[in-house]
């Protein structure tokens, strides 16, 4: 171990950022311990073994207080919850008269006076800093609630309701009534903001009234407005079939779109499962001894013949080759119809394919046969591949059915169980 040496120090401290936060933490933990011995050193003392109750209308307080005899030895420790100071019965008087006090001034609101009420008051709940609870009661709580909210906005414009107001002040078991009477007033900005609910409740009103008629004579005019009528059916708006045209046209092209994207995924996933087929077959008829001519003309012929017969359906690659035979005897040069075979299909695999056979007929390879075995068993490693894909797929397709099939079989198997308990 390598010795340090003790005048190395404070540039070791400098210069190491660790050390520094290890020093720091360590003096903040001194410190901390050194605060919390002064702490507990200095006991609060309970001058002349009185303790002082929270003010009235305050929280309990909770206080820890160890008990020590006259050697000093500690005897137990109490939990102590002490409840704040009651008011006497002169003091609740006292407190009753600020309430009301308090109440007369901010009850009110934003209203002058409560002979014209037209807003909202403001009943408070409680007075004198939380130590008087107010309790309200209305004589018509559709109009003014307990919490002072009013409702007038259905209130035509000389109209006025009178309502009694009760205010119940409580400490303990004291308790003073305070009665107001109050007269509610239309608001002023109700013409503008609520004739919707004026002029419903000018016909509602008509048509409870008039229950002895045979007809009901609905209110021409509300608030200088001029009213006719009309059932509402619930009738569709023309709008909504133009907008259910434009979405039927959309949906039409796009069932267009996504069904050939369909079919052209379909394909591509068809020729690239093929792809070890086709390769085999060129390298069994290359290895009897075939050229590259005969062998696809040999394969294009056996297609046409098992599509004609009906022995198998029509596959896409091998249309592209029989187009590729086609353009061969129409003169076409061979390496110029491989090329494009290979650009027509336009999947890296067969443009791979292609591109052999192309240089096969146009320089001459020894090594083809060879090349396109190593290429066959490339490609029965992708159909491998293609297979279990679609394994994948179908099980996910079947978890639907067994879904349903399971709700059917514990359907089967729970209602008999169940109406045999009466459910």
């Amino acid at each position: 171990m390598k010795k340090i040496d003790v005048k190395e120090i404070p540039n070791l401290i400098k210069t190491n950022k660790k050390i520094r936060t290890s020093i720091l933490i360590i003096a903040a933990s001194i410190l901390l311990a050194i605060m919390t011995g002064i702490n507990n050193s200095n006991e609060t003392q309970i001058e002349g073994n009185r303790l002082k109750r929270p003010e009235a209308g305050s929280d309990a307080k909770q206080e820890k207080i160890d008990i020590y005899d006259s050697d000093g030895k500690l005897i137990t420790t109490v939990d102590l919850s002490i409840e704040p100071r009651k008011l006497s019965e002169s003091e609740v008087s006292d407190y009753f008269k600020r309430a009301s006090d308090e109440i007369n001034k901010k009850m009110l609101g934003k209203n002058q006076t409560l002979d014209e009420v037209r807003q909202d008051l403001n009943l408070i709940t409680w007075c004198c800093n939380d130590v008087v609870k107010v309790d309200w009661y209305s004589g018509d709580y559709e109009v003014v609630n307990y919490n002072g909210k009013v409702d007038n906005y259905n209130f035509e414009d000389n109209e006025s309701k009178k309502v009694n107001l009760k205010a119940v002040l409580s400490y303990e078991t004291y308790n003073s009534e305070l009665n107001y009477e109050i007269t509610v007033l239309p608001r002023q900005d109700a013409k503008n903001q609520t004739i919707e609910n004026i002029v419903a409740k000018k016909v509602n009103s008509k048509v409870n009234d008039s229950q002895e008629n045979g007809e009901i004579t609905l209110p021409d005019k509300v608030l200088d407005k001029q009213l006719s009528y009309r059932l509402n059916l619930g009738l569709t708006s023309p709008f909504f079939y133009i907008l259910m045209g434009v979405a039927a046209v959309f949906l039409y092209y796009y069932s267009d779109f996504y069904n050939e994207r369909q079919k052209a995924a379909k394909r591509i996933q068809e020729i690239k499962y093929d792809y070890s087929e086709v390769v085999s077959k060129i390298v069994l008829l290359l290895g009897s001894g075939m050229t590259i001519r005969l062998a696809w003309r040999k394969i294009v012929s056996d297609y046409l013949r098992d599509v004609k017969s009906g022995k198998i359906k029509k596959h896409a690659i091998y249309d592209e080759m029989y187009e590729t035979e086609c353009n061969m005897q129409a003169g076409i040069s061979e390496a110029l119809c491989y090329q494009n075979f290979g650009k027509r299909v336009n999947i890296k695999e067969y443009m791979k394919f292609a591109s052999l056979l192309e240089s096969s007929v146009k320089k001459g390879s020894k090594e083809l046969l060879q090349l396109l075995d190593d290429e066959m068993g490339q490609a029965f490693t992708i159909r491998k591949q293609l297979a279990l894909k679609k394994g994948e797929e179908a099980s996910t397709k079947l978890l639907f059915p067994m879904l349903i099939m399971l709700a059917i079989v514990l359907a089967i198997v729970m209602v008999p169980a169940l109406s045999s308990f009466g459910i």
